[in-house]
């Protein structure tokens, strides 16, 4: 008698695993809404509506591996039409895109990496934290990095020079970029104060070898935190894509052999999340509009202030491309300048003084003890001991003279971009009785 075949069982040990509720949904769209101001009503309203809707999907919040298309991709994207650059890499930082620009243009111990002497510790910072030495040199009287000083600083072991765009207006890139072409260097452009600024129809940020952004909240662009590289350079942002996510190696063939030396190393996590590159997104797309309310609202305040003993205003390298988000003003020494600075204030005025021996700030050279002092994280100490003694900068708080001096004269008159003309016709007159009541 025949034996019958068996009948294969096909069966899935799993058939089916979920649909399960995302892992961020209701509650934390719930707890994101809370940080705007709503009225009690329209917050009951939304809450009543998220709960209420049982089919609520929550968002993929990494940017990579996302099944929705990314906000940070589509971010860098805008961030690169608006810059005029083949290239952006979105990161969780200024800072952080500072480290990423130093590590691709292969910056470490034993270089030396020329920063303004007025500028957020930060540009100086990384410059250690990557292991190289940062050489401090005087600004201008446009606040910014005096090219002059920049080529007397170049040495053997100069591998970078990086202007910083202060206070929303240009540095005097044409200056930079001659010393930098005749020295054969590149240009890090520190563009954390002027986004959206230009120099000579080129928006800053674009005009130097690679260019560094900040949305931290008190920038002009804001996402909380974050920032972004920008550069015309696909090996340099390769390079810069290695560091900012050393797990992911973001190449056309991310696992294969290094196509060239340099290509693979070690970096870190800058990574910017998805929460991030949304907002951001929005903030680039309102570029233009802010910066058409700062110029409107800088330009009616200095039109309509007085002359005055003593006063002369910044100089600004390029009128057309300065941001405005604040006027800067000179005073003829430093005894009236904070008599100045507290009548304006006693007028309501939006100011404050720049350079205060009494007060601690770090955007000045003077305080940035961890520098001055050489200090360092590790027995090995670096960045420092990679180089001779006899060949470190000689560091002191009196290295920069004519910053302090010129910084020591500075006040600084917030300007926003929704002010009102009788906003701004109202400081105008506040600026202007102060002036007559101290010079």
């Amino acid at each position: 008698m025949a034996t019958a075949k068996k009948t294969e069982d096909t069966t899935k040990a799993v058939p089916r695993l979920g649909p399960y509720p995302t892992k961020i949904g209701g509650e934390e769209l719930l707890e994101l809404l809370d940080l705007w101001q709503f009225t009690p009503e329209t917050k009951r309203q939304i809450t009543e509506l998220v709960r209420a809707d049982r089919q609520l999907q929550g968002p993929h919040l990494f940017r990579y591996y996302n099944p929705r298309p990314s906000k940070v991709e589509a971010a860098e994207k805008a961030m690169s039409g608006l810059i005029g650059v083949k290239h952006c890499l979105a990161v969780n930082s200024c800072t952080s895109a500072l480290v990423c620009a130093y590590r691709a243009l292969g910056i470490g111990a034993g270089d030396e990496v020329i920063v303004p002497a007025y500028t957020f510790f930060a540009t100086a910072a990384t410059v250690v934290a990557s292991n190289a030495i940062p050489v401090i040199v005087d600004v201008d009287d446009s606040l910014c990095l005096d090219p002059a000083a920049v080529e007397k600083a170049i040495t053997k072991r100069t591998k970078a020079i990086v202007p910083v765009h202060m206070r929303g207006a240009p540095a005097g890139m044409d200056g930079i970029l001659d010393v930098a072409q005749r020295k054969g260097l590149p240009v890090v452009e520190d563009v954390a104060q002027s986004g959206g600024g230009s120099f000579h129809g080129k928006r800053l940020g674009s005009l130097g070898t690679l260019g560094c952004f900040s949305f931290d909240y008190y920038k002009i662009h804001a996402s909380g935190e974050g920032g972004f590289v920008t550069t015309n350079d696909e090996w340099l942002y390769t390079r810069a894509q290695s560091w900012h996510d050393t797990a992911a190696c973001w190449r056309p063939d991310r696992f294969g052999r290094e196509r060239q030396p340099g290509e693979l190393f070690c970096g870190e996590n800058y990574r910017m999340s998805e929460l991030q590159g949304a907002v951001a997104l929005a903030q680039i797309r309102k570029t233009d509009a802010m910066l058409a309310g700062y110029r409107r609202a800088h330009r009616r305040i200095k039109e309509a202030i007085e002359p005055a003993a003593g006063l002369t205003f910044r100089r600004v390298s390029d009128e057309a491309g300065d941001t405005c988000i604040c006027l800067i003003l000179f005073l003829k020494d430093a005894d009236t300048t904070p008599k100045a600075m507290h009548a304006m204030q006693a007028q309501g005025v939006p100011a404050g003084g720049i350079y205060d021996q009494k007060v601690r700030d770090w955007h000045i050279y003077a305080y940035w003890d961890h520098i001055l002092e050489k200090k360092h994280a590790a027995p090995d100490g670096l960045p420092w001991s990679a180089v001779p003694e006899s060949e470190l900068p000689r560091y002191s708080k009196e290295m920069c003279p004519r910053t302090l001096d010129l910084l020591s004269r500075a006040i600084m008159v917030d300007v926003h971009w929704q002010y009102s003309d009788e906003d701004c016709d109202n400081i105008a007159l506040g600026i202007n009785r102060a002036l007559k009541e101290v010079t």
